[in-house]
């Protein structure tokens, strides 16, 4: 057989999704010119042949990811290290499309699997102990799950965004990548990957279905148009479990039955005073013993449609939905380091911050229930002694140093947590 109908037949036995790994690729046997530190810079734009053909606003999204650095307070710090057994990465690994436009691998996680069964997911995991960075994380986790090599020339460097936090109390770093090798076959892990796919980066920016699901799906598409069928993207608020929002007393004053006027806009932070007993006075309200009344923060989460529903794969949900939305704002932004706008709202309205959320994870009491795995994997990682605790609290919107551990101050936020229960959800990785 020859080598060329020897490589077409490999191709047939690929798993459904999966043909497409780097078929968009242009037949080059160039290899991008790499930094000493492995990072794809803006002269190799222009000097890698597999890149002529990018549009535009693919060279810039390159360009801008290329450059991206989080900012100064984004965590880890100094006063808040990331103990390791509780470190996790995925690889955001976009190629070039035929077109020019970038694409991002997505993979189906295995039916067999014990958590998120049949999710669509990026390649990631827990951080290994031989593993030297977060970076050599991710991509570990991406050649065993997928095959993806971890050679930084054919695969370099983009970026690595801020750590994100999961429900099951990870820290989640994304490392972001430009696959260049043309070269490259899936190998799919069959116990946790059974298909692989791609999806427009820049669709994550946009409420509309891109042209692919608009060809493969029009009819649905067309359904969809009066907002009662199809949607390609959506978004749910749900309760989060740390301190809630003071409605400003001038704006929201309580009426003689008890409940508050909801006409007032303003918001200020938790006062000491202000951690007493709370009662339910709705469903996202917590009404004060002594009169104040307090909004649950809340977070959004987001859903877009692939396209291949119909076969089995399901949404991008969750923390993939929010890794790459975060992306594609980083990449495709006109005026970096500003970020790119949607055209939809990416937080809900006093939502709580990824900042917060990680320092509540780490500041937040223990309980039977529910011991805090960050607080425990400090103390044996022996970096407890590290932490400045009045800088974590003040990031987590705690009133004061005491107030949390306090009787009372502890029913407040419990019962604020108890209320949100019902609309618990699963963050994934």
């Amino acid at each position: 057989m020859s080598a060329k109908k020897e490589h077409s037949s490999n191709r047939r036995n690929l798993p459904i999704g999966s043909r497409n790994f780097l078929g968009y690729h242009f037949r080059s046997e160039e290899r991008v010119r790499t930094s000493k530190n492995l990072r794809l810079s803006p002269d190799d734009l222009e000097r890698n042949t597999n890149l002529v053909a990018l549009t535009r606003e693919s060279k810039r999204c390159l360009r801008n990811l290329g450059a991206y650095k989080p900012l100064k307070d984004t965590f880890p710090q100094p006063w808040l290290p990331f103990p390791r057994s509780r470190r996790a990465a995925v690889l955001v690994a976009l190629f070039v499309g035929r077109k020019g436009d970038l694409y991002v691998l997505l993979s189906k996680r295995a039916t067999t699997l014990r958590s998120f069964a049949g999710d669509t997911s990026l390649p990631g995991g827990k951080m290994d102990p031989e593993d030297k960075s977060i970076e050599d994380t991710a991509r570990r986790e991406a050649f065993e799950e997928i095959g993806l090599p971890p050679d930084r020339n054919k695969v370099p460097l983009l970026c690595m965004l801020e750590p994100f936090y999961v429900e099951k109390q990870l820290l989640v770093t994304p490392v972001v990548v430009l696959v260049l090798d043309n070269t490259l076959q899936p190998i799919l892990n069959a116990p946790e990957v059974t298909a692989l796919f791609s999806h427009p980066l820049a669709s994550f920016l946009s409420s509309t279905p891109p042209a692919s699901i608009i060809r493969s799906e029009p009819e649905l598409v067309e359904l969809g148009d009066d907002g009662s069928g199809y949607r390609y993207h959506t978004s749910n608020d749900w309760d989060w479990d740390g301190p809630p929002v003071l409605l400003d007393p001038s704006e929201n004053k309580l009426s003689k039955n008890g409940s508050a006027n909801r006409n007032g806009k303003k918001r200020r932070s938790l006062s000491n005073s202000s951690l007493r007993t709370f009662k339910r006075s709705d469903e996202n309200e917590v009404k004060a013993s002594n009169g104040p009344v307090f909004r649950k923060r809340k977070f959004r989460m987001h859903q877009f449609l692939t396209g291949r529903e119909a076969g089995g794969i399901k949404p991008v949900f969750g923390l993939t939905a929010a890794i790459l939305i975060h992306t594609a704002r980083a990449g495709y932004s006109p005026s970096p380091p500003a970020l790119a706008s949607p055209d939809f709202e990416v937080s809900a309205p006093d939502g709580a911050s990824t900042s917060m959320r990680i320092a509540w994870a780490f500041y937040r009491p223990a309980t039977s229930h529910r011991p805090n795995l960050l607080r425990e994997a400090l103390e044996n990682e022996g970096l407890a002694g590290k932490v400045d605790w009045e800088r974590v609290r003040k990031v987590a919107g705690v009133p004061d140093e005491n107030a949390v551990f306090q009787k009372g101050a502890s029913s407040a936020i419990s019962g604020s947590r108890r209320l949100g229960q019902t609309n618990r959800i699963r963050s994934k990785l």
